[in-house]
Formats: structure tokens, C-alpha cells, sequence
């Protein structure tokens, strides 16, 4: 592996030496990527057995159907559980019955019903093989067998996790039970798109496109979202949605920030709050207010930041992510990123200052989209949970959680382009 990042360094030395001393090389545009193969869960999960019968304390069998909900800020629903099915319960209180779909806690409204001790075909384990997206109500089979009885309705429009894959059908979990989904009825979810930003400026005061996009075109973009019905996520729940916890709405995405310039406040802020869309933010600490004095917005000069106060303002649309407090840099001698010369001990302590501003933070962006084992180590260590990365492709769970794909959005890029990656569309070699 260190082999692999020596060779990378070694490659960007000589890309800096070949370009000139004037050149300018953008990294979030052309960054040293650290891609490892997908894993197979799908192969390491069939060679072991799967499903066995399992009895259970508390099992429930509803007399009537009856829907199931998700709790959120409200409570969404997100099926209907049928009649005469048994499916293990976790938990009650007063009005609902709780059970899990994957691993996410779901919810239903108490009837007629009868809990008792009872076996059930459980799977033997609950870890992610993916999503699938539902196009229409689709139906969960209580067998591999579309003459077996329907165990319950998914609901249309959204992804929901899956456990196995087992010729013609899709395995997932529903009160510690194996349910089963034809494959012509639902398709595998490619993954939720995250689109990253970092300048915001009109097109009027815009001295470079790198890094940058319009206010028009941001607003362009934003307006899609809102007119197609997008959701937009938090770092938290795209961890839940990777993990397998979380139910989320087909036409959900997560919108970046990365660096913490004051033009986010002044352009983009607005037009986020306009619409309901949130989005993490991504703060480099040792800039928090650099800048002072300068011009506010000069795309092509010194750059003005966020102070602690702005941050305060804002936390109705942004969630103020980890971006590294010093370690934002690139070598002098090296052109890569200045966390390849640091030791997995020094990124911690550089990390623990940058969660001393952002102690919410639970995700990490890479500055420059660089990284190694020693900084995903030391990610872990301090308690973030996701690591963005400028790789470009969809966010799923055939890669690591600390390798979240992300799709860079600057001038540059065309709105077909854009709307392409956000409807799922995109085709990546």
C-alpha cells in the first residue's frame, strides 16, 4: 500500500515539474484518488447459511393490515404490514408495536392482535448487500414464491435496504423475518448522488471557474431540485442509509460544502434556506475568519472566510462538518496533499482541534480529496463516520464508508450533466 502512495507522489512531482512553475494544477479537479475494488458481500454472505428457523419472545400477528411508518421529524410511512403474518417484535409502548425493516426501527399502530412466542425464518444476519428502489407498491412474498403469502407492501418511491440476493429475488429483513422481492418489481438502487461545492459567486464577479460556480447557475440547479421534489440528506443519514438503517425517499441526494468561504453565506445560504434544502459544511478551523479586511468575494485573489459567529447563524441550513484544521495544504517540495507527511498520531491531534469548532461533526471531507490508511485510521479514532473523498460516482455500499463518492460541481459543468447524476442516470466506467 505504501508503495501505491509513493508511486502517487512521485507522479505528482513530476506533473508539477513537467507544468511549470506557473501552472496552476486544481486538485479538487484532478485528485490523487486512493480507489480499492468494491466488496463482494453479496459472495461473502452466500458462502455461509442464511436462514433458519429462530423462536422468538414476542412475536405479533395482526388481524387486520396495517401501516408502517418510519419515525422522522413526523412519521413517515413507508409500507403496509399484512394480515396473519408473524413478525418479531422489539419493543411497544402505549400505540405502537416496533419491529425492524434491516436494521431501522419501524412502527406499528396497535390493533387486533396476537403476541406469543413463536418460530419464525429469520436470516442469520442483517449486513448490507445494498438497496432496492421501488418504482410502484410492491409486494414482500413470506417465500422465494410469488403463490406464497404477501408478508407486506413497500411503499413507492424509495430504497429499502436489502440483505441477500438469491436468484430471481431480493432478500430483506422485516421483524427478524426473511421477506422476499422479485426482481421485476423493484431494481437495485445504484447509490444516492452527493454533489460538492465550494465557491458561490454571480458571474459578474467570477475571475476564474475553479472551484467555482455561478449564483445563476447554482440557482438554476437548486430550482431543479425543488421543482423534481428532491429530498436532501445529512451526513447521518446517509451513514444510516449506507449502514442499512435507514428507509429513504428514491429521489434523495446530499449537497457539500467544502472550506467555509464567506461567499457560501452570502449566496449560497439564501437559496438553500429558500428552498428547505440542508447541507454539511465542511470547515477548515485554521481559517475561520482569514481574511479580514480583504476584499469580501475576489475569485481570483485571497479568499475571505466563515468566523465562529456566521457558523452560529447558519446551523439552520448547514451542519459544520470536519475539513482538518491545519493539515489543508499542499507540500511544498511534493505538490501532494501535507497529510501525506504527517503520522496517523499527528492527523488525530490535528483533527481533535478541527472538531473543537465543529464538535457536531460527524463527517470528514479530504482535503483535496487526498487520503491514505493513516487518515481514515485516524478518522475513526476521533468519531467521524463518513469520508468524502472527489472520487465521482454515486455513494453506495459496495465502498467503504470512509470512501464516499462524491460529484464536483463548478462552472464547468453542464446542467445536462448535472441533472443526469442527480436523476441516477449517470454511467461511470
Amino acid at each position: 500500500m505504501k508503495k501505491i502512495y509513493s508511486c502517487m507522489l512521485l507522479l505528482a512531482s513530476l506533473l508539477l515539474f513537467i507544468m511549470g512553475d506557473g501552472a496552476k494544477w486544481n486538485l479538487n479537479e484532478v485528485p490523487l484518488y486512493h480507489e480499492q475494488p468494491a466488496t463482494a458481500f453479496a459472495e461473502t454472505i452466500q458462502s455461509k447459511p442464511f436462514i433458519t428457523e429462530r423462536e422468538f419472545e414476542q412475536v405479533v400477528t395482526l388481524t387486520q393490515n396495517q401501516p408502517m411508518y418510519m419515525k422522522q421529524e413526523n412519521l413517515v410511512r413507508i409500507g403496509e404490514l399484512q394480515a396473519n403474518q408473524a413478525v418479531a417484535i422489539i419493543g411497544e409502548d402505549e400505540e405502537y408495536y416496533e419491529i425492524r425493516v434491516g436494521k431501522m426501527p419501524a412502527f406499528i399502530r396497535k390493533g387486533q392482535a396476537k403476541v406469543e412466542k413463536n418460530v419464525i425464518k429469520a436470516p442469520l444476519h442483517a449486513e448490507r448487500l445494498g438497496a432496492v428502489k421501488t418504482a410502484e407498491e410492491t409486494p414482500v412474498y413470506s417465500e422465494a414464491n410469488r403463490e406464497s403469502g404477501i408478508l407486506m407492501q413497500l411503499r413507492e418511491g424509495y430504497r429499502y435496504p436489502v440483505v441477500q440476493e438469491e436468484n430471481d429475488w431480493y432478500i430483506i429483513k422485516v421483524g427478524e423475518r426473511a421477506g422476499y422481492i422479485h426482481k421485476s418489481s423493484a431494481e437495485m438502487d445504484e447509490g444516492l448522488p452527493v454533489l460538492l461545492y465550494h465557491q458561490v459567486l454571480p458571474r459578474k464577479l467570477m475571475e476564474t471557474e475553479m472551484s467555482t460556480i455561478s449564483l445563476e447557475k447554482f440557482e438554476e440547479q437548486m430550482a431543479y431540485l425543488a421543482n423534481e421534489q428532491f429530498t436532501t440528506l445529512t451526513s447521518q443519514e446517509l451513514y444510516d442509509y449506507l449502514e442499512g438503517r435507514l428507509v429513504i425517499p428514491e429521489k434523495a441526494l446530499i449537497i457539500t460544502f467544502d472550506d467555509g468561504l464567506l461567499s457560501s453565506k452570502k449566496y449560497a445560504y439564501p437559496v438553500l434556506k429558500q428552498y428547505g434544502f440542508t447541507s454539511p459544511h465542511h470547515i477548515i478551523s485554521s481559517r475561520l475568519d482569514r481574511g479580514k479586511g480583504a476584499p469580501a468575494f475576489d475569485g481570483g485573489g485571497l479568499l475571505k472566510y466563515l468566523d465562529a459567529e456566521d457558523l452560529k447563524e447558519m446551523t439552520d441550513v448547514f451542519q459544520f462538518e470536519a475539513h482538518t484544521c491545519a493539515l489543508h495544504e499542499l507540500g511544498i517540495e511534493s505538490g501532494a496533499g501535507l497529510v501525506f507527511e504527517h503520522s496517523e498520531e499527528e492527523i488525530i491531534e490535528d483533527l481533535k482541534l478541527n472538531l473543537h469548532h465543529v464538535p457536531s461533526a460527524i463527517s470528514i471531507a479530504y482535503p483535496y480529496g487526498q487520503y491514505n490508511d493513516e487518515f481514515i485510521a485516524a478518522a475513526k479514532e476521533v468519531g467521524l463516520l463518513i469520508g468524502y473523498t472527489t472520487v465521482e460516482g454515486y455513494a453506495n455500499m459496495d465502498r467503504s464508508n470512509y470512501e464516499v463518492n462524491r460529484f464536483g460541481m463548478t462552472e464547468k459543468r453542464s446542467f445536462k450533466d448535472f441533472a443526469t447524476y442527480v436523476d441516477g442516470d449517470m454511467r461511470w466506467p
